[in-house]
């Protein structure tokens, strides 16, 4: 029997250990640092409330009845040719391998003690907003992650919320519209806005500035963007600064049979957000399946692309293709999707 082995427990390494559990001509192992994953959505639930094992799922249970057996590990190195993951607990043979290890915070400053990253650190933040000694918070990053973070925090009672952003608007892969209400929204929610500028240290009392300005700040939070995860540079595998490079297939290039997707690849007009990684599993994880089926492999496909944004007070954006949707739909749409996805994986799947 052949064997895939999946590396990366989160959200695209999911996707693609659903879709492939259900096939005959493998076996499936998924490889994870944790026996978690923490859905990136419910985060700010977290911050307003939400008890924070609610927002993870169990990957041990979660395949446990299912043909996909689950490997907590930490991934050091890879042998492509000798088709051979090294573990620290040891090494892992693979027929096919699917890459999804996924993106790591990018921060812009070398000293990280005072400040919290809202991918990591959420039970930390949701900690310090509870205190009555934090008022003053300062949120770095001005896409999708920062602008929720944002409108999350600022619905917080005694909460005074800034945005601190090197970019020239909010959202900047985003439409111009977009940007537009989403500043117009978190302005009038109390949400100060800095653009254009860049942090270049954090303290214990604030954020330093390009050119030497300080923002006072009780809590810091990085919602800045991500990188891929450095453990691709042990791998020996083509790469630029933005990720492992691909072809049309989302097959790693030079190799046979290494494929990969989510935050950790880079190809033209790639897009890094969930529904991008979800799309870019399904497409890898049919690949796999029809190489070993001796079948035409299909290309990559992200011309239809969703991306809904929470603005707060029950309103959300929704921008498909250039088109900018707002109002309560939209945040009903997220809702939706907020229920029931984790629903799915802990209840269905």
């Amino acid at each position: 029997m052949e064997r895939t082995v999946i590396i990366g427990g989160g959200e695209a390494g999911l996707i693609a250990a659903a879709y492939l559990e259900r096939a005959d001509e493998t076996d499936v192992l998924l490889v994870s640092e944790r026996e978690y994953h923490v859905f990136s959505f419910l985060l700010y639930d977290v911050i307003a409330g939400t008890p924070f094992s609610r927002a993870c799922l169990d990957l041990p249970s979660t395949f446990r009845k299912k043909d996909v057996t689950f490997v907590q590990g930490l991934v050091e190195g890879l042998a492509a040719t000798e088709n051979r993951i090294d573990l620290r607990s040891g090494s892992l043979h693979f027929d096919t391998l699917l890459i999804t290890v996924g993106g790591v915070t990018n921060y812009d400053i070398d000293d990280r003690g005072h400040v919290f990253d809202i991918r990591t650190n959420v039970r930390e933040i949701r900690s310090a907003v509870n205190s009555p000694d934090v008022c003053d918070v300062v949120v770095v990053g001005g896409g999708p992650v920062g602008v929720e973070t944002a409108a999350t925090l600022s619905s917080l009672d005694d909460t005074e919320v800034t945005m601190v952003t090197s970019s020239h608007r909010l959202l900047p892969d985003f439409p111009p519209r977009a940007s537009r209400i989403a500043e117009r929204e978190l302005h009038q929610q109390g949400v100060g806005f800095k653009t254009e500028t860049r942090v270049t240290e954090v303290t214990e009392n604030g954020v330093v500035l390009g050119g030497d300005g300080l923002e006072m700040s009780d809590l810091t939070v990085w919602a800045g963007g991500v990188r891929p995860n450095p453990v691709i540079e042990s791998f020996g595998l083509q790469r630029n600064e933005r990720g492992l490079c691909v072809d049309s297939h989302l097959r790693c290039l030079d190799v046979d049979d290494v494929y990969a997707a989510g935050d950790v690849v880079d190809y033209p007009g790639k897009v890094k957000d969930g529904y991008s990684a979800g799309l870019e599993a399904r497409t890898a994880a049919n690949n796999v399946l029809r190489g070993l089926r001796g079948q035409r492999l299909v290309e990559r496909d992200v011309r239809w692309h969703p991306r809904v944004v929470y603005l707060g007070e029950r309103n959300a954006l929704l921008s498909v293709n250039g088109m900018v949707h707002f109002g309560r739909g939209p945040a009903l749409m997220r809702a939706v999707a907020v229920k029931g996805y984790p629903f799915y994986w802990k209840r269905v799947y």
